[in-house]
């Protein structure tokens, strides 16, 4: 990815509106918020136990923030520590929905909303700064701002979105398959199949049914297509339960309130639409090696000591889940 790209990944990410991304955080369940793409996996909540359990015990009180804190995973993971007294917790996220999701389930968090290019606090007001699949949104300018904020003595603790990896891998097969789904226009033709069927329900004629379930069933056998070749899992289940349930409905269509259905259904248009939008954001937010490289300068620049800059893997073995990135800013004190 060069720079050119990850500046447009900002401007959408601040721009793209951030709409999308509040009405995602909004509709988040909490045990499955931050479940797309995969990041959920053992290995995540593995590397955060470990570091926290290495890095916390340095400072007496530590100061912690935690950048495009999303679902809050990494608040997650220090509040399964049980020693809340030993650290204070400040997030940031652009997303004033995700802020106050986090802040409902973590009432003693400082919450911020904030683009982490520009967080309105202190230089150096923390020892320990953090984000997992989130600083990378914002462009190198986030990574320059975490710096800032970091103390002396501090450590920058960082996952990052990784491109091949296999996070990555199960994005852009999410994004592909709900772009195929949108475009054989699965739901518009869904819309119009049960306006006729209620239509027919209550006494009218019949034959503009049959004239959109004829016009619906080439979409149905493209996302069955969809299902097969990606699997029914694939985008977090929101495309084999959009199937199934209209199949469902369908199948009892005298039982249900046409209102709901048709309110549910363009729900769901708006809600593919914004789905491939963040499949989009987080594939085009991966970072390569090549840039890599170039953050890893960036933070050496800024005086950070890089302790780590390698691939996450699961048992050491298959596509790597994320990159770490670990960096400590030297203590004045030692220097002098």
């Amino acid at each position: 990815m060069n720079r050119h790209t990850v500046d447009q990944v900002q401007e959408k990410r601040n721009s793209g509106d951030t709409r999308g991304w509040d009405t995602y955080w909004q509709g988040a369940r909490d045990s499955d918020a931050y479940a797309s793409g995969g990041v959920s996996h053992p290995a995540v909540a593995a590397f955060w136990d470990e570091a926290l359990t290495a890095i916390l015990p340095r400072y007496t009180r530590a100061r912690i923030l935690d950048i495009a804190t999303g679902s809050g995973a990494v608040i997650e993971s220090l509040s399964r520590r049980g020693d809340d007294h030993s650290f204070g917790v400040t997030c940031v996220d652009i997303s004033e929905a995700a802020v106050d999701s986090v802040r409902k389930r973590f009432p003693e968090v400082t919450g911020v909303v904030a683009d982490a290019n520009e967080i309105p606090l202190d230089p150096g007001s923390f020892d320990l700064v953090t984000s997992q699949f989130g600083i990378e949104y914002a462009g190198l300018g986030a990574f320059d701002e975490a710096t800032r904020l970091l103390d002396d003595g501090g450590t920058l603790v960082l996952l990052v979105h990784t491109r091949p990896g296999s996070i990555y891998e199960e994005c852009t097969a999410a994004r592909t398959a709900v772009e195929r789904t949108r475009r054989c226009d699965f739901v518009p033709l869904a819309i119009r199949f049960f306006e006729a069927g209620f239509a027919a329900v209550s006494g009218a004629d019949r034959a503009p049914y049959d004239r959109a379930g004829t016009a619906l069933n080439p979409a149905i056998q493209e996302v069955g297509a969809i299902l097969a070749e990606y699997g029914e899992h694939v985008a977090g289940d929101t495309i084999i339960r959009l199937y199934s349930d209209v199949q469902r409905i369908h199948n009892r269509i005298q039982h249900y309130d046409p209102n709901e259905v048709l309110t549910w259904l363009r729900s769901m248009q708006t809600e593919l639409a914004q789905y491939e939008e963040r499949m989009a954001s987080m594939c085009e937010a991966a970072f390569d090696e090549k840039h890599l490289d170039e953050v890893c300068q960036r933070l050496r620049e800024r005086g950070l000591d890089l302790g780590r800059a390698e691939a996450l893997r699961p048992n050491d073995s298959g596509l790597p889940l994320a990159w770490i990135l670990q960096a400590t800013r030297g203590s004045q004190k030692e220097a002098e």
